[in-house]
């Protein structure tokens, strides 16, 4: 008995050592780490696309990869202190990647409030901006400067794709949206589009159309906002727009800014102004799809609401759609009211209900619905891709959104023949961005440390990374601390196990599995 007792202290005795020696070594090695700062790179992140599938899929189309978004997750440190290490000093190549896929998502870092997104954003973008001349009710977040309630409307109200602010003469050149508390029942993903490919996929003799006749916006706002419509637009008064009770404020303002308006009725807003329906990439030249056309008309609301019970097969949204749709036939097409701020084409003709249809299944067939997961946080070039909400009936949703300062929106394609003139520019611009990657700067793939004793990667997962990130599928094993809350050093493997958890499902099935 007393050897065993003797044998049982010695091991405690060892167990102990060992264990403080291993905690010595990991505090180490978390200071070696801390003190380089200035190497923190693209070995430090996992990197990848979510796998999408396309919204209907026939039997003999194929399964599509999405090109966006990008993610960026953390390999072994998730807390925001890196997070904004990592994204002031990898800025360029960040914004190389929101440039070349239009989106990119932060997953898996420690992002609980508004002032932490605020600070993480900032460590990106340092200037934000806070004029909003939009249309959604917004709120400022509490112990933020910058940030906002992404839309102060039902959560079961769809808010159709859109670039922000679109229809102004200079929108925000990049958008963020930050998820602090996602939705656990169906919808309320804020899905994405790619405007490029709308303008590609959309059919040819209504582009044509749209390019002479042009579009043209007519805003009316009241001193004081609806509270039961379905027209979002109208939940505003000018007073929360413009940020003043004097109407005399608003005049200089909207003179300062070159907008056109007078007052109807006393004291009701009205502007009217022409605009492009389509914008060249301000870097890449590519032709994207640029207007609100699919926000302001008539029959977007039922529309949408019958786009999301077809992907939910929620029966809510098909009676709030045939409810709405009713509300919108008499209001709109019997009686003759317009929108708040209604569209129709340049010479004031309508843009028909079949016209309209068009744009919005060219717009569907290319969204990508994401899930939000706590803590996530989506770049968005506000000059390519587009984003929207999806109904949902969880009222306990949490989404907040800043923007960047704003870009003059150029106007430079006026007629589908300057298409050939495009492609040449198209190309050149992309060789330009493929010479930036080659010559390399600080964070991009050129710049990659190439002394193995500060790389976690290989040789070969290096090439991997710089040369094939189109090719790569995001899976719950790529994300630390996504199975039981523990981080895990690396994850090089790309899997396929358990996709069903980032994929972006469209089948119904997929909400009555257990994740």
């Amino acid at each position: 008995r007393q050897g065993g007792t003797n044998l049982h202290s010695q091991t405690h005795k060892y167990y102990f050592l060992f264990a403080q020696q291993m905690n010595n070594t990991m505090n180490s090695t978390k200071q070696e780490y801390n003190h380089q700062d200035a190497s923190v790179g693209l070995d430090a992140v996992n990197v990848f696309l979510l796998q999408s599938l396309p919204y209907t899929v026939d039997s003999d189309q194929e399964l599509k990869q999405a090109q966006q978004p990008l993610v960026i997750a953390p390999r072994w440190d998730a807390s925001i202190s890196f997070l904004c290490l990592f994204l002031k000093q990898n800025r360029a190549w960040v914004d190389e990647m929101v440039l070349k896929h239009g989106s990119v998502l932060l997953r898996g870092f420690e992002i609980s409030d508004g002032a932490e997104f605020q600070r993480s954003v900032q460590s990106y973008q340092p200037t934000l901006n806070c004029t909003y001349r939009g249309t959604s009710p917004r709120n400022i977040i509490p112990g933020t400067t910058h940030v906002f309630s992404a839309a102060e409307v039902p959560v079961y109200y769809p808010i159709a794709q859109h670039l922000e602010m679109s229809f102004l003469k200079a929108p925000p050149r990049q958008l963020y949206f930050g998820c602090i508390k996602a939705a656990k029942s169906a919808g309320g993903e804020t899905a994405i589009c790619d405007f490029r490919a709308v303008f590609k996929d959309l059919d040819p003799a209504l582009k044509e159309k749209l390019l002479e006749k042009k579009l043209r916006y007519t805003r009316r706002q009241h001193r004081f906002g609806s509270r039961f419509t379905h027209d979002v637009s109208d939940q505003k008064g000018w007073p929360e727009i413009f940020g003043t009770t004097s109407m005399k404020e608003v005049e200089k303002i909207c003179a300062a800014d070159g907008e056109e308006m007078h007052w109807e009725n006393g004291d009701t807003f009205v502007s009217s102004w022409e605009s492009e329906a389509f914008q060249l990439h301000p870097v890449s030249k590519e032709p994207v799809w640029f207007n609100h056309s699919q926000v302001f008309h008539w029959s977007t609301f039922p529309a949408e609401l019958l786009h999301a019970f077809k992907r939910t097969w929620e029966i809510r949204y098909l009676l709030h759609c045939i409810f709405v749709s009713v509300v919108c036939i008499i209001k709109y097409m019997i009686l003759g009211h317009k929108m708040s701020l209604d569209i129709t084409f340049g010479d004031g003709s309508p843009i028909s209900f079949w016209e309209m249809e068009e744009i919005r299944n060219t717009i569907h067939k290319n969204m990508i619905y994401n899930r939000w997961r706590k803590g996530d946080i989506l770049l968005l070039d506000n000059f390519s891709t587009s984003h929207g909400r999806q109904p949902t009936y969880d009222r306990g949703r949490k989404v907040v959104v800043s923007w960047s300062d704003p870009e003059v929106k150029a106007n430079e394609l006026v007629c589908l023949n300057d298409l050939d003139g495009i492609e040449a520019r198209v190309s050149d611009a992309k060789a330009a961005m493929k010479l930036g990657e080659a010559e390399g700067s600080p964070g991009n793939p050129g710049s990659v440390s190439s002394n193995p004793q500060e790389r976690t990667l290989t040789e070969v997962d290096l090439e991997i990374l710089k040369g094939s990130l189109h090719e790569r599928t995001l899976t719950d094993d790529d994300l630390p601390g996504m199975q039981g809350g523990t981080p895990r050093i690396s994850a090089r493997k790309s899997t396929t196990a358990d996709a069903s958890a980032t994929s972006l499902i469209s089948d119904p099935s997929f909400w009555k599995k257990e994740n």
